[in-house]
């Protein structure tokens, strides 16, 4: 994992920290109200965030994502809301239970070239809504004098954190996308088999050549149908399977396939870039029937 990632985890892990530190230290003046409104925004805010970091991170497995968001985001606001009382609690958890929802969908459907970007507006605007938490805790019991907790003062260092943070490294390298594909059922070949089942793609990363014929062979090894589409990416397509349920230009990969059963097509792209593919059976691509596939030069 690269520094710039880890630096985004910790920080987010030190704020979380933070804030939760001061509401412990000053849980006899803060009233139910202002304790169900801290914990309700840290569990949102956090589950959000880490939700969003885990989806990329295990884009195409929307289950295991979704399930360590929720765990997150609901052990952040039902810690946050504990000093206060059982009502801080519950807005807290519930908080942090639709905030990791949230999170990991948004983190798993996104497409691969703006990940690196929604992650980095994610954590900076957690540390802006945490700054401004802050201040409300700084103005209702906390009142500290020094000259840090100023609000002019958090806004100047918070510019200067976003010029820094935006000197980093990548979060995620291209190199380090090629490694994970090639660990977690990748293939590098421009002849392939997609097995689809309930719900995924195996494999989910997927790398093939542009100007070079190829060709996909969807198989269905689950019990409902399925198909596959390849979302923006423009082809000439040589083979086009007979049967198909769907309706499709000449230029889009779409295949269909019942239980059982196995389609194929053979095309060429001259277009580099990566794509997304998808089950558009409803409800399906939301249950993580998402791949990748990037076109190499």
């Amino acid at each position: 994992m690269p520094i710039s990632l880890y630096v985004t985890v910790i920080g987010i892990f030190i704020l979380t920290i933070w804030i939760i530190w001061n509401t412990i230290n000053h849980r006899n003046k803060i009233t139910v109200m202002t304790g169900m409104m801290i914990s309700m925004v840290l569990g949102m805010v956090v589950g959000l965030t880490i939700g969003v970091i885990i989806g990329v991170l295990l884009s195409g497995d929307l289950f295991s994502s979704t399930l360590w968001a929720i765990i997150i985001g609901i052990s952040v606001g039902f810690v946050a809301g504990l000093p206060t009382g059982l009502m801080a609690v519950l807005d807290g958890i519930l908080a942090g239970l639709m905030g990791g929802m949230m999170g990991a969908m948004l983190g798993d459907m996104i497409a691969p070239e703006n990940q690196e970007t929604l992650i980095k507006i994610m954590f900076l605007l957690f540390i802006g809504i945490v700054i401004i938490l802050y201040q409300m805790m700084q103005q209702e019991f906390i009142k500290s004098k020094s000259m840090i907790n100023h609000p002019t003062a958090m806004i100047i260092l918070f510019v200067l954190f976003i010029v820094s943070y935006n000197q980093m490294d990548a979060l995620i390298p291209s190199t380090d996308l090629h490694n994970n594909s090639n660990h977690h059922h990748g293939v590098s070949t421009n002849n392939f088999v997609v097995q689809a089942d309930e719900y995924t793609f195996s494999p989910s990363q997927i790398e093939i050549k542009a100007g070079e014929m190829a060709t996909i062979v969807l198989e269905n090894i689950g019990e409902r149908e399925h198909d596959l589409e390849i979302i923006g990416m423009k082809a000439e397509i040589e083979e086009q399977p007979s049967s198909n349920d769907h309706t499709h230009t000449n230029n889009q990969i779409h295949l269909h396939s019942y239980p059982g059963e196995k389609q194929e097509v053979s095309f060429t792209t001259n277009t580099p870039g990566t794509y997304r593919y998808v089950c558009t059976i409803p409800g399906h691509e939301e249950s993580g029937m998402t791949g990748m596939i990037e076109i190499i030069p």
